[in-house]
């Protein structure tokens, strides 16, 4: 029969008994306790089973094999790594930089909240100057307004095991604004601060600046807010969220990873590299260059020049070029709703399902994998070069329209919902679609495996829709009053 030890119970009583106190005395740090004391569990541990192996001899009893089984073995690791993790966490100090986190959320220490003071540095009437954030970490609001000086305001959060290692650390770590020439720099600056031991501070500034100003920003972890700029906006960071509304200049933004990128209101070109989860522009007047590992849902609105979009998210290769984007452009991670284009339109994607209509000049539309669902409502009708290798693919035609069409399938069957002079030709498993309504441009439609459905629509446009008016841009004063949501 299997003997059982104390060593187990009592075990749990001892964590139970801390996590109690932590319960019932707030004040009493518990992972101080485990830090120092946790050795003491290796040794009370030991002595317990040394106490057993005596009483089972002193009893006659056999004694066990091994003293200590291979599952506690295990256990002893554990508790050594943890022990010594809570250790180190405690006297991070001699560890510049190092903390435990987890999906970027520091687990370790409270959290201590310091007011910053105001700085305010004068622009001297100055049209060229250039704020620069330098080495952020936290979230910044940024607002042009009606003046001739740079003011910050703001706080700091201090994360650590007490209140007196957090003051210690806030009082070495401190802002200061400062003009060098025509740049105004807002920066960090202390000892702890240059010795890199800035992993637990993280601040929420708040930034007023001349509407004429432009914004250069070097950020670690946090979210930038900029409104009401006339200037270039320029952002890189490891990890942030970017909202920019009403922004004069062009934007370009590099992020290791974000949550979302929003721009509303740019009247310049807006570039956007590296990866993460949602990216929505709207009403931008210049081109739109978006690249990278995204995987969340991208939304374009209202889009006076050429869109691109190159993304890699999970190997899935897609392409998009326009030539501009007065409807939308939404595209998600299984599938991509585009309407109201101005072509040559330009897709590829490996796996997506993709529906397109209201496009203009041409369409060349290839997926490896998906269903496509085509609608040309517009006169002339453009041509047309669509193909999904394993896909349905659907495609409706004006009735008023004139094109010369062939629609081929590998493995599949055709349905002529248009009807003559359009007529199907059976190839082995497959079929064939061919035939001419009065002179136009050629369409082509392949599928290697699947249903092609060929459909009349109503009477085309007579002309190509003009794009849709961008929106007027929101005064200053007006946009004071938005509240730009964070998801």
């Amino acid at each position: 029969m299997r003997r059982g030890s104390l060593v187990g119970p009592l075990f749990l009583i001892v964590i139970g008994f801390l996590f109690l106190m932590n319960n019932l005395r707030p004040e009493l740090s518990v992972m101080s306790i485990i830090a120092a004391w946790w050795p003491f569990l290796l040794i009370g541990w030991g002595v317990l089973r040394l106490i057993e192996i005596m009483y089972w001899a002193g009893s006659g009893k056999a004694l066990p094999m091994h003293g200590i089984s291979g599952g506690e073995w295990v256990l002893v690791v554990f508790l050594g790594l943890f022990g010594s993790g809570a250790f180190t966490a405690m006297h991070r100090d001699r560890w510049p930089g190092f903390n435990v986190r987890l999906r970027g959320l520091e687990l370790l220490g409270e959290p201590y909240d310091y007011q910053l003071p105001e700085r305010q540095v004068g622009t001297g009437g100055s049209t060229s100057l250039r704020l620069v954030v330098d080495a952020f970490r936290g979230n910044a609001r940024i607002t042009g307004a009606d003046s001739s000086e740079v003011r910050v305001t703001g706080r700091k959060t201090v994360r650590a095991m007490d209140k007196e290692e957090a003051d210690r650390i806030s009082n070495s770590l401190q802002w200061e604004v400062v003009r060098q020439g025509d740049d105004i720099h807002v920066r960090p600056t202390g000892s702890d601060w240059s010795r890199g031991r800035n992993e637990f501070v993280s601040s929420d500034l708040e930034i007023t600046v001349p509407h004429n100003i432009r914004i250069e920003a070097h950020g670690r972890r946090g979210d930038f807010d900029i409104t009401d700029v006339n200037g270039d906006v320029d952002l890189d960071s490891d990890n942030a969220g970017v909202r920019l509304q009403n922004v004069a200049g062009n934007v370009r933004i590099e992020l290791r990873a974000s949550d979302i990128v929003r721009a509303i209101g740019i009247r310049g070109d807006v570039e956007i590299r590296g990866s993460g989860h949602d990216v929505e522009l709207e009403n931008v007047a210049g081109q739109v260059t978006v690249g990278g590992n995204y995987v969340g849902d991208l939304q374009f609105r209202q889009i006076a020049k050429p869109v691109k979009f190159e993304g890699a998210s999970r190997g899935s290769g897609t392409e998009l070029r326009v030539e501009a984007c007065p409807g939308q452009i939404r595209i998600e991670r299984g599938n991509m709703q585009i309407e109201n284009v101005i072509g040559p339109v330009v897709v590829q994607a490996r796996s997506k399902d993709v529906t397109i209509s209201d496009f203009t000049n041409a369409l060349d539309l290839h997926v490896d994998r998906g269903d496509l669902e085509v609608n040309a409502g517009v006169n002339p009708v453009p041509r047309m070069a669509v193909v999904t290798n394993s896909g349905n693919l659907e495609v409706t035609l004006p009735e008023n329209g004139k094109f010369a069409l062939r629609a081929s399938v590998d493995r599949g069957e055709i349905e002529n919902d248009y009807g003559p002079p359009f007529e199907i030709t059976q190839q082995h498993k497959g079929a064939t679609l061919a035939g001419n309504v009065g002179s136009g441009p050629d369409l082509t439609f392949h599928s290697n495996r699947g249903t092609v459905r060929l459909r009349k629509g109503g009477p085309a446009d007579a002309a190509v829709r003009p794009p849709a008016a961008p929106a007027k841009p929101i005064p200053p004063d007006a946009a004071k009053s938005i509240r730009i949501e964070k998801n």
